[in-house]
């Protein structure tokens, strides 16, 4: 098992990217010796936290679920994501027998204490006339997990009676309300082609900083030019700051177009953090062999 570093240990938040095993990251995240095979173990050396994007595609299997918590600490989380098969192809509605394999898979996460919030995704046609259908979803789920529910639908964001249903809802259910921030994207004027290809794919929605219980949850989609997100990372770290200060968990997932780039961002963004708040441990792990940077960072100050 990989021995926990101090920022899994101390830490008041939970910060994360969205997968563990981008091959680029050797080298430059990881140490050049690194196997594929080790990616895992290697991250959470490093973050106590993964968006565990894979569940909206398939179930893993025991073994593989199994292998993953050996291969991290017991602080570390998989923050799993709820089936597309529940959320876009039946929209809530008929999911008893895919529910209740997935709540099966969050039991194992929860008995090897590797379970973080899970979210689940709303399909981006799922608007507030359907508010009663999530309601009743969220009804019927067990209260054993954390959860959290990332809205897509313009719907609710009217600043308005919509999104005050929706964030009562969330309250009254103690939920979270994920936030995706892909502003930093969506800004670069001259995007690469990993940059363009994501903003065809990625939403561009309303950003709200409100909270709706005392998890929140922030996917920030981070531009490949390091530097140009310096001032959505400094908006949000006094808000990640202040929630942690209110005694609340917040869990920051930072993605970028090109995935090598994310972890040097999830760095940028805790150092900000840090030098607010010296309380914030370390962050730790990363391949240092010669300089202050491993070499992609070095690029990436170039841009």
């Amino acid at each position: 098992m990989a021995s926990p570093s101090s920022f899994k240990l101390k830490s008041p938040y939970f910060l994360g990217c969205p997968v563990w095993n981008c091959p680029a990251w050797i080298s430059t995240v990881f140490s050049p010796k690194t196997k594929s095979k080790d990616l895992l173990k290697n991250y959470a050396r490093i973050f106590n936290a993964v968006e565990g994007n894979s569940t909206f595609y398939a179930i893993p299997q025991m073994p593989t679920v199994e292998r993953w918590m050996a291969e991290t600490g017991d602080n570390f989380q998989f923050c799993l994501k709820f089936p597309k098969s529940i959320t876009h192809d039946r929209r809530l509605i008929g999911t008893h027998q895919e529910t209740l394999e997935f709540l099966k898979l969050l039991e194992a996460f929860q008995d090897g204490n590797r379970l973080g919030a899970c979210f689940l995704q709303l399909s981006p046609s799922f608007n507030i006339n359907n508010i009663h259908v999530l309601e009743a979803y969220l009804k019927n789920l067990p209260v054993d997990f954390k959860y959290a529910v990332e809205p897509r639908h313009i719907s609710f964001f009217d600043d308005g009676d919509n999104e005050r249903t929706l964030n009562e809802l969330l309250r009254d259910m103690k939920v979270d309300r994920v936030t995706f921030d892909s502003r930093p994207l969506f800004s670069v004027k001259e995007k690469d082609s990993h940059e363009l290809d994501a903003a065809s794919r990625k939403p561009q929605l309303p950003v709200r900083h409100s909270e709706t219980n005392s998890t929140p949850f922030l996917r920030f989609v981070a531009s490949n030019k390091i530097e140009l997100n310096d001032p959505w990372i400094n908006e949000w770290v006094p808000i990640i700051n202040k929630w942690i200060l209110e005694e609340k968990r917040p869990y920051v997932m930072v993605h970028a177009a090109d995935e090598a780039y994310a972890p040097f961002v999830a760095k940028r963004l805790h150092q900000r953090l840090q030098k607010l708040n010296p309380l914030i441990p370390n962050l730790s792990g990363f391949y240092n062999p010669d300089s202050d940077e491993p070499q992609l960072q070095e690029q990436l100050d170039l841009f």
